[in-house]
């Protein structure tokens, strides 16, 4: 089983449960074990200006998520097999902040371009 966690971006097909929110995210990971987790780091929330409805990047992240992996994964108590972590994130610094709260994993980070022009913004 993969989760793919991002707030936007569509899962690369139909193999993956997507999880779009930090809860939804968090509540998957502790009920279940994934084979692959795929995490984007910036969460964007929908802003409506003039009558036009858009993505707009906040404060908050997917990180989070990154630090619950990391808690249920390091007890020795539950013999969990690590998954494998995917992060797609246009964001090179939070890339690098999760992989580094992720370093005991098999990390892979993958390019991905912004998912809207506000993106380029941040």
């Amino acid at each position: 089983m993969k989760l793919f966690v991002d707030d936007i971006r569509n899962a690369p097909d139909d193999s993956w449960k997507v999880a779009r929110t930090i809860t939804d995210a968090i509540s998957a990971i502790d009920i279940f074990d994934f084979e692959v987790i795929s995490l984007d780091h910036d969460i964007s929330h929908q802003v409506t200006v003039g009558g036009t409805s858009r993505p707009y990047p906040c404060e908050e992240t997917f990180t989070p998520v990154a630090m619950f992996i990391k808690e249920k994964y390091k007890s020795p108590i539950f013999h969990h097999v690590k998954p494998k972590i995917i992060i797609h994130t246009a964001n090179p610094a939070g890339a690098v902040r999760m992989a580094g709260v992720l370093k005991d994993f098999d990390v892979e980070r993958r390019e991905s371009g912004p998912v809207n022009r506000l993106e380029n913004e941040v």
